[in-house]
């Protein structure tokens, strides 16, 4: 099953909207705070996804395999927030 997480269905929304309208200029002052919420939301979700798997790889290159599932463990769950 694929989801989308309702942070990336907001901020397809709102773009959608603005598009409609001419520009992320016409959006209400509510309407683009409640976007640059989104964006933070995405860029957290996106920077801690990243970073757990470059560790995760660090662990497997290390040869540590209990980290490294671990780690995988926490990919597993952050990623299962998504759908």
């Amino acid at each position: 099953m694929i989801g989308i997480h309702p942070v990336h269905r907001r901020m397809a929304e709102l773009t959608n909207k603005a598009r409609k309208m001419g520009g992320y200029n016409v959006l209400s002052l509510v309407e683009r705070q409640e976007l640059e919420h989104c964006l933070k939301v995405n860029y957290d979700l996106v920077f801690d996804l990243d970073s757990l798997k470059a560790i995760a790889f660090v662990a497997y290159e290390s040869g540590d395999l209990e980290w490294q599932r671990e780690l995988c463990e926490r990919i597993d769950r952050l990623e299962a927030k998504l759908l």
